[in-house]
């Protein structure tokens, strides 16, 4: 349906009828016939007239200013309809009241019905059902009021077609109606517009629709119309030229509107064709659409209904007939109270009423016997509205969880027992800690108290086999407290708190201070942000990577350098060395549990530190891998997440760097220094 989307457009028309009549009043006053008729030799516009367009377009703009008082578009209505009353009684009843030239005297000498000044009885009758079409909106129905306008509309509109008539044929139409051509136009503009303005316009909404065959009438009807029109001046200026006789050009205009109405025709039976095609073609694909939607609901796993806001189902599919055990004809049509048992009807209740009433998705779950068997659903009900944001149905889907809800039991089952089993664990490292560590180091103590008291009684085989002994004591001492170090990652960790990664670093390299001055390692510092992270255990990770690359070096004197760079909300470190690296293949093999790449005689260890530092940074939702090739040394990364606090604009200087470490100029051991200050 077509509707006044210009809110300003009444007023316009109004204001142009009112300005139309006012210039026709000027007209008669300085007695310029230019004002009163369009064109040199047509009827004027009478005085008489324009006083009713001014009456009727006065009422009209008033009552789209929506003046909280109504009055007064109403009393120029009145007006209107009693002065066009006075007009039209002229005609019916032979009287002559001398209001034709009470304004001004008709001295253009276009006189109709012999009368001065008389308006014209078309014009009269349009006035008065304009009028009575304006006063009675609320009173009576729109269908009555439309007939009124509509033969308002028909009636200007023939007289304003007449004229190319009558140029063409050289009768004068207009002679008999005495209606003026720009009359004529301010007619059809006030019925126009009040039959568009009217909120019920029946049929004429046909006309108006935007769809295929509201386009095809307006064509229709635009040819229909405009069509003479625009011929009937074509032979009229043709024939004034001389270029055609008077018979030759009535017969033209003849031939040429029904070859014209002809082609239109066939035009339009084209279209329609056309249209049909297409049509045939949306059909096709609608119920192809429609085949597969019913598939899809009918062999969906989950079942699914349409009820209406008062509770009548609409559709069901099969597992919905399952569920409640009836079938699709037995449902249709009828309530909840007639489908459920007394255990699922207050929930699904309950569920259609905060659906109506908050117009929202609703979820509940319920249990219900499929085929005797006890099962549990997950039931989502949702609103469903028209175009206008109307709610007009609830629909629903009942979704099977029973297996889901014994796999939540199962895995509920699970974590109690890897619950059970991580407090087991922290018991034997408890137990690891204390009494395990404890005949160790007896055995390394006596053993040692054995090779100092009797080593001028053994021989070297025995002494060899005290210091084997003692060494696997030592070593099973520091895989035990490698094991309790890494068991404690998630179990004695501190909560992550805003930790400036530069303060951790520091730590741990002043733990490796001893280290880092016997090997000569020169380790560099770039900018490091702030993260959220466990302190000492961000230490720790620093110090067992850097260890590493002070380990595993080659001839020359280690160089590590340390940067970080921001990466989707997380900082991502780098520990880059000089050392011996190892093949790419041992990527993930380095950072599982007492996974080595090098003998135990070549580089001392347990190896566990790498997998610490995986279990550290992966505890705060980071991740770490490696880069490296043999003889080129290696490069370990690790992420941690930023501070929130950080602007968005935030970078990280990598080019500055702070040398933090380096070997003494003197090349003077830790051990040395030891040994010479006492």
């Amino acid at each position: 349906m077509i509707a006044i989307t210009n809110k300003d457009l009444p007023k316009k028309i109004s204001l142009l009828v009112l300005g139309v009549a006012l210039l026709v009043l000027v007209g008669w006053w300085l007695q310029l016939r230019v004002l009163t008729s369009i064109l040199p030799g047509l009827p004027s516009m009478k005085a008489n007239t324009a006083l009713g367009f001014i009456l009727l377009g006065g009422a009209l703009y008033l009552r789209e200013m929506r003046l909280p008082q109504t009055r007064w578009w109403k009393l120029l209505a009145l007006l209107s309809l009693v002065f066009a009353s006075l007009l039209l009684s002229q005609f019916v009843f032979n009287l002559n009241l001398g209001i034709d030239q009470a304004l001004f005297p008709d001295n253009f000498g276009d006189v109709q019905e012999g009368l001065p000044g008389r308006t014209s009885a078309p014009t009269a009758v349009a006035f008065v059902l304009l009028a009575l079409a304006m006063l009675t909106e609320n009173r009576l129905k729109d269908r009555h009021r439309q007939t009124m306008i509509l033969v308002v509309l028909l009636l200007g509109l023939s007289v304003f077609f007449s004229y190319p008539f009558s140029w063409v044929y050289g009768t004068s139409l207009f002679s008999y109606t005495g209606m003026a051509l720009h009359t004529s136009v301010l007619i059809v503009l006030l019925a126009a517009i009040m039959l568009l303005e009217m909120k019920q316009r029946g049929w004429v909404d046909l006309i108006l629709a935007n769809n295929a065959i509201g386009q095809n009438t307006r064509n229709l009807l635009a040819a229909a119309l405009v069509t003479p029109f625009l011929l009937g001046w074509l032979i009229f200026w043709l024939q004034s030229r001389g270029v055609l006789q008077a018979g030759l050009a009535s017969s033209s205009y003849a031939v040429l509107v029904m070859l014209f109405l002809g082609a239109v025709i066939v035009l339009n039976a084209v279209n329609l064709q056309t249209a049909e095609t297409s049509q045939r073609l949306l059909r096709s694909n609608l119920a192809s659409t429609q085949q597969q939607f019913n598939a899809l609901v009918q062999n969906s796993p989950s079942a699914i209904i349409l009820k209406s806001t008062q509770g009548q189902y609409q559709m069901v599919n099969l597992p919905f007939e399952k569920l409640v055990g009836l079938p699709a004809d037995q449902v249709i049509g009828r309530i909840a109270e007639d489908i459920f048992s007394s255990e699922l009807l207050p929930k699904v209740l309950l569920s259609d009423q905060q659906v109506l009433s908050s117009k929202q998705v609703v979820s509940f779950e319920a249990q219900a016997r499929l085929e005797g068997e006890k099962r549990s659903y997950l039931c989502t009900k949702f609103p469903m509205f028209d175009a206008n944001g109307d709610l007009v149905s609830i629909g629903a889907i009942w979704t099977d969880i029973t297996e889901q809800k014994k796999l939540a039991e199962h895995l509920g089952q699970k974590n109690e027992e890897l619950e059970r089993s991580n407090k087991e664990l922290e018991q034997f490292a408890y137990v690891a800690s204390h009494d395990l560590q404890e005949p160790l180091r007896m055995v390394s103590s006596y053993m040692q108290l054995l090779e100092s008291r009797y080593r001028k009684d053994l021989d070297g085989d025995a002494l060899d086999f005290i210091n084997y002994a003692v060494d696997g004591a030592q070593r099973m001492q520091r895989l035990i407290q490698d094991l309790l170090s890494f068991s404690r990652v998630g179990t004695q960790g501190q909560p992550p708190e805003p930790v400036d990664a530069r303060q951790a670093v520091d730590d741990a390299l002043q733990n490796l201070k001893v280290r880092i001055e016997e090997t000569g390692a020169k380790i560099t510092i770039a900018d490091l942000p702030q993260v959220v992270a466990d302190k000492n255990q961000l230490a720790q990770v620093f110090q067992n990577l850097v260890a590493n690359a002070i380990k595993f070096r080659g001839e020359a004197a280690p160089k590590i350098r340390i940067s970080a760079s921001q990466v989707d909300g997380f900082a991502e470190f780098s520990i880059k060395d000089n050392g011996i690296g190892f093949d790419a293949k041992y990527t993930d093999r380095i950072f599982v549990i007492f996974q080595r790449l090098n003998s135990r005689e070549l580089y001392e260890g347990t190896g566990i530190g790498l997998a610490i530092c995986k279990k550290i940074v992966e505890r705060h939702s980071g991740r770490i891998w490696v880069e490296s090739k043999p003889g080129k040394g290696s490069q370990f990364f690790f992420t941690f997440p930023l501070v929130p606090e950080l602007p968005p604009d935030y970078a990280l200087d990598a080019q500055r760097e702070t040398q933090v470490w380096q070997q003494p100029q003197n090349d003077e051991s830790a051990q040395q220094r030891a040994d010479r200050m006492l």
